[in-house]
């Protein structure tokens, strides 16, 4: 008895259904196979490993940044040489006028104070506070008091800059001061502007 085949775009009936579901479910699974394997060898879309994303975050911030980066650190070190430089020369030699030699540096105790002869006065010298300070104007008495860490004279008291700030009277005028080998000196010719009394209940100290 002669077969006679189902014509075209008809069903093939349900064996050839489920035969291209299976196919189907087949390529499915292959492709996901796929994606794994990929995956797993490459990461997933867009992944770099660290090391290389690193680089190639600095390659991107190089290329924003262009050539201004390394001028602008150039400049920078430039500038600190520029500010550091003259400090280091200066500090290579005995101060030059108008600084005066005022005495040896043991002739100011090393946590209190000194009045040294400038010549055409008299300097408060400080090395109480452990740097070196200076000061025109202070009454006969003035010293450092270590307790209050100010200049007092019995009656009145002023901050190591020279403010006012126990009795009455005016601040200190600050002078420069310099240290060379064992030697002290002083610019008495071009003082600081004294600081504006600030009186308040501050007590003496000493």
């Amino acid at each position: 008895m002669a077969t006679v085949d189902p014509p075209e775009g008809t069903d093939a009936g349900p064996d050839a259904h489920a035969a291209g579901e299976a196919d189907a479910a087949g390529k499915g699974d292959e492709a996901r196979e796929a994606d794994a394997i990929g995956e797993a060898e490459y990461g997933p879309g867009g992944y770099l490993p660290p090391r290389a994303a690193a680089r190639a975050r600095k390659i991107v911030l190089r290329e924003q940044m262009g050539v201004g980066w390394p001028i602008a650190a150039v400049v920078a070190g430039l500038a600190i040489v520029a500010i550091t430089l003259p400090l280091v020369l200066s500090s290579g030699g005995e101060p030059e006028a108008p600084f005066v030699d005022v005495g040896a540096i043991d002739a100011v105790p090393a946590a209190g104070s000194a009045f040294l002869d400038a010549g055409a006065a008299e300097v408060l010298v400080v090395r109480g506070t452990g740097s070196l300070l200076a000061f025109l104007d202070a009454s006969e008495g003035a010293a450092f008091c270590p307790a209050s860490r100010r200049i007092e004279d019995g009656e009145r008291a002023w901050t190591v800059q020279g403010r006012l700030v126990v009795g009455e009277g005016s601040s200190l005028r600050p002078v420069a001061v310099s240290a060379f080998e064992d030697r002290l000196f002083v610019n008495i010719e071009e003082p600081a502007e004294p600081l504006p009394p600030n009186v308040g209940q501050e007590q003496l100290g000493c």
